[in-house]
């Protein structure tokens, strides 16, 4: 018996060793002074946000099957008016909006308001990035 749990406690170190857990996958979105936003090493127009949120993240979903773990929003050094950080975070939450009714016609047919509680629980612990609240960076 004890020879048991020496020999399951091993295999599951050599298996934990060979599958390390996966880095966090952040979307980064930063504005500088000027409105200048950057996400990765795009730049986007505010405008265009929105847009692009949601296909960096419908992307995502589709080659791997994965969608980022969250969105950081920084606004760098500088001094950021509260006017553009807040277009900034409602385009953002725009974004998100748009992929979660990308993925939800995608995968039911359906929009998320359509689905019935158990699917868009199911939702909320599969892509919690869709859910996400707010963009803090964590500290």
């Amino acid at each position: 018996m004890r020879f048991f749990f020496l020999l399951t406690g091993l295999l599951f170190s050599l298996l934990s060793a060979a599958h390390p857990p996966a880095a966090e996958k952040v979307l980064q979105v930063k504005v500088d002074e000027y409105g200048l936003v950057t996400v990765g090493r795009d730049t986007v127009g505010s405008d265009q946000l929105a847009r692009y949120i949601q296909e960096r993240l419908f992307k995502s979903y589709l080659g791997t099957g994965q969608m980022h773990d969250r969105i950081v929003f920084e606004t760098g050094d500088s001094f950021v008016p509260e006017a553009v950080a807040t277009v900034i975070v409602n385009e953002i939450r725009a974004g998100q909006q748009k992929a979660l009714q990308v993925i939800c016609l995608q995968k039911f047919n359906k929009t998320y308001e359509m689905l019935d509680k158990k699917k868009q629980s199911r939702l909320h612990k599969q892509f919690p990035v869709l859910f996400q609240p707010d963009f803090n960076p964590k500290t």
